[in-house]
C-alpha cells in the first residue's frame, strides 16, 4: 500500500475497542502523533468506558461504540457510514478483533485507507508452549501500534513516546505508593496473604493507596483499611478522580493489568508483577527497566508464560506467583522513592 502525502485534508481513525490497558497503551503514541502531525486530525473509535482515559487528553476527538446500535454486521455497515460521513481519510486498526476486522473491510470498500496491526499468532503460540522459548521477541503493544500507523506512512520511533512521557510527568507531593492488586485473570494475580504482607511493610514508610474496581475487590480494599495495612481505598471514586490520584503517586505497584500503563503515561515508575503472561508477551509497561518486573522463580517454573492474557497455565504452575519475594519487591520500592 502506498501512503498518501500528509495534507491539512488527512482524518486519521485509530480504533481499539478494548481492554483499558490495551487502549491506555495509546497514549503517549497520540501525544507523539499531534505534535508530530499538527494537521492531521486525529479520532479514536472505543468503548464509551475506556475512552474515558483520554479524559485529560487533548488533541483526540471520540467515537463510542454502541454494541448495541452497531450490532451485528448490519450495524457495523452502518458505523462505516458513520466514519465516512465524518471525513476520516485513514484508518489504523489497532485491534484486528473480529469486530474491527469486519468493520475495516466496510471501509476499505468504501475506498478508506486502511492498516490493519499483525498479531503474531504463530509466535505467541511458541512463547506460550511448554517447553523451549523461540529467540524471536514478540512485538510489544506500542511497537505493534507504531507499525500499524507506519503503513500509512505516519513514522514515529518509540523513543518520541518516551520522551512525551518525561514531558507529561506530575511531580508527587507525598511518598504515596499505589498498589493494583488485582488483575482479569487468577494466574497472574499475586496471593492475597503476600499482598496483604507487602502492604503492611509498605504503610510502616509510605502512605498506601488502593486501586481497582468496585465490588468484591472494593470490599477487600476496606478490610485492608479497617486493619490498619493500607491507607486509601481509591476503588470507591469515579475512574476520573483515580487517574489523577495516580498521577501524584510516587511509585505504581501493579499486575499486568491497565493500571501500570495508566501510571506510566505519566511518568509514574512502574512495578509489575508478572505470572502465567510475562513482560515477553508484549504487554510490558513502557519505559520501566527490567529491575521493575518481578517474574516467579526461573528455574521452578522454566516454561512460563503459559499464556498471552494470563487465562490458563500449565499443571503444577498454579502457585507460580508464591515464589516472588515481597521483600524483594519492598527494596525496589525503596531505591525508587529515594529523592
Amino acid at each position: 500500500m502506498r501512503p498518501k502525502e500528509h495534507n491539512s485534508t488527512r482524518k486519521l481513525l485509530l480504533i481499539r475497542f478494548s481492554a483499558l490497558g490495551d487502549v491506555a497503551m495509546t497514549i503517549p503514541m497520540i501525544r507523539a502523533f499531534n505534535r508530530a502531525f499538527p494537521d492531521v486530525e486525529l479520532s479514536m473509535l472505543s468503548k464509551a468506558f475506556p475512552l474515558t482515559i483520554f479524559s485529560f487528553e487533548s488533541g483526540l476527538n471520540t467515537i463510542a461504540f454502541d454494541p448495541q446500535k452497531y450490532r451485528g454486521l448490519f450495524g457495523l455497515w452502518q458505523l462505516s457510514k458513520f466514519i465516512v460521513a465524518e471525513g476520516i481519510t485513514d484508518v489504523a486498526d489497532l485491534h484486528f478483533s473480529l469486530r474491527s476486522r469486519t468493520l475495516c473491510f466496510f471501509l476499505r470498500w468504501r475506498g478508506l485507507n486502511i492498516s490493519q496491526r499483525t498479531k503474531q499468532r504463530r509466535l505467541r503460540r511458541q512463547w506460550t508452549r511448554k517447553g523451549p522459548k523461540p529467540k524471536e521477541l514478540l512485538d510489544t503493544q506500542v511497537q505493534a501500534y507504531l507499525k500499524t500507523i507506519a503503513r500509512l506512512g505516519f513514522l514515529l520511533e518509540e523513543k518520541v513516546l518516551l520522551d512525551e512521557i518525561v514531558r507529561n510527568r506530575v511531580s508527587a507531593e507525598f511518598q504515596k505508593v499505589g498498589i493494583a492488586p488485582f488483575a482479569a485473570h487468577k494466574h497472574k494475580t499475586y496471593p492475597i496473604g503476600l499482598t496483604a504482607e507487602l502492604l503492611k511493610q509498605l504503610s510502616k514508610k509510605y502512605r498506601t493507596v488502593l486501586f481497582g474496581a468496585k465490588g468484591i475487590e472494593s470490599q477487600q480494599f476496606d478490610q485492608w483499611v479497617s486493619d490498619g495495612i493500607a491507607h486509601e481505598n481509591a476503588a470507591t471514586r469515579s475512574f476520573e478522580m483515580q487517574i489523577q490520584e495516580i498521577q501524584s503517586l510516587g511509585v505504581m505497584i501493579s499486575m499486568d493489568s491497565a493500571n501500570g500503563h495508566i501510571a506510566a503515561n505519566y511518568g509514574v515508575p512502574v512495578i509489575t508483577i508478572w505470572g502465567a503472561t510475562a513482560p515477553s508477551c508484549g504487554f510490558s509497561v513502557l519505559a520501566q527497566p527490567d529491575e521493575n518486573q518481578f517474574l516467579p522463580d526461573p528455574e521452578k517454573y522454566p516454561f512460563l508464560p503459559s499464556s498471552i492474557f494470563g487465562k490458563r497455565t500449565f499443571k503444577g504452575y498454579e502457585s507460580a506467583m508464591a515464589s516472588i519475594d515481597p521483600q524483594a519487591i519492598l527494596e525496589r520500592v525503596n531505591q525508587l522513592m529515594l529523592p
